[in-house]
């Protein structure tokens, strides 16, 4: 960087850095006049009046001048990134290694590139080709573009994420409920059919009761004949009603094991 009236990337070594400029191509006239522009590509400061030869000449028309606050404001940042300065040596960079494609500070140039073959000044090549910063602002903005596509994807991932989460609650409830209502229409139906069976066993179990009744009345009966007869009547007697009744008897007998069993087998249906 230049002091006051010295062009940039003139001094090998880092000086103060001052903000204020005179005009160039003044002082080579030796008259001191206080800079009002700067040509990027002439790499001088210059005043007014002699800015002014960028509008007369042809050849300069394609220069690119700016005012001095503007310059002061770009140095200011390039000098804050040190943009300038070789980070092994701490020195201005002055050359440019064709061969390697590295910038060179003046140490640079005679220790690490000293067998190259094309070492050039950056001040005699600058402005002289085309300058690949504005493709390097381009891939930037492109890479800008990607990078903010990619926050906004990450942020609609999340969204759409906790929308998903949010779905598969509002889901599990629906088939709680569903598997609940599942559940309530069984109870109902099994209750019901519940209900009719044991209204129609009810009906059978007192139809078998009333015959068991009607059995027990029998059996109480028969007995009761054959009690008597077996104490007051005569042999033949005794013998008549044997063969007369033995028949009924073992009907009977048979009729309320039959009746027995069944009712045993139905309670045997009902247990839980």
């Amino acid at each position: 960087m230049a002091e006051s009236g010295s062009k940039i990337g003139e001094d090998d070594e880092v000086p103060g850095r001052v903000k204020e400029h005179l005009c160039q191509p003044c002082l080579s006239k030796d008259k001191q006049t206080v800079a009002d522009k700067f040509c990027s590509t002439c790499n001088e400061f210059q005043c007014n009046d002699c800015s002014n030869v960028h509008n007369v000449l042809a050849i300069l028309k394609d220069h690119k001048l700016v005012s001095v606050k503007e310059a002061n404001a770009s140095t200011t940042l390039f000098e804050k990134e040190n943009l300038d300065l070789c980070d092994q040596h701490q020195k201005l960079f002055e050359f440019f290694c064709e061969d390697e494609k590295k910038l060179c500070c003046s140490t640079c140039a005679i220790v690490n590139h000293r067998k190259c073959h094309s070492v050039v000044e950056i001040e005699k090549i600058a402005g002289k080709i085309s300058s690949p910063i504005s493709t390097l602002g381009d891939k930037l903005k492109a890479a800008k573009e990607v990078a903010e596509s990619v926050a906004t994807l990450i942020c609609s991932s999340k969204d759409q994420l906790a929308q998903d989460i949010k779905e598969i609650h509002v889901k599990i409830r629906r088939m709680r409920d569903e598997v609940i209502g599942i559940f309530d229409d069984l109870e109902d139906s099994v209750i019901k059919r519940a209900e009719i069976l044991q209204r129609e066993t009810l009906e059978n179990l007192s139809k078998k009761q009333k015959q068991n009744e009607e059995y027990l009345a029998d059996v109480t009966s028969c007995l009761e004949t054959i009690e008597s007869i077996f104490k007051n009547g005569t042999p033949v007697q005794k013998y008549i009603a044997e063969h007369k009744m033995e028949n009924n008897v073992n009907d009977l007998c048979r009729n309320i094991k039959e009746e027995c069993q069944k009712v045993r087998d139905r309670s045997h249906f009902f247990s839980f």
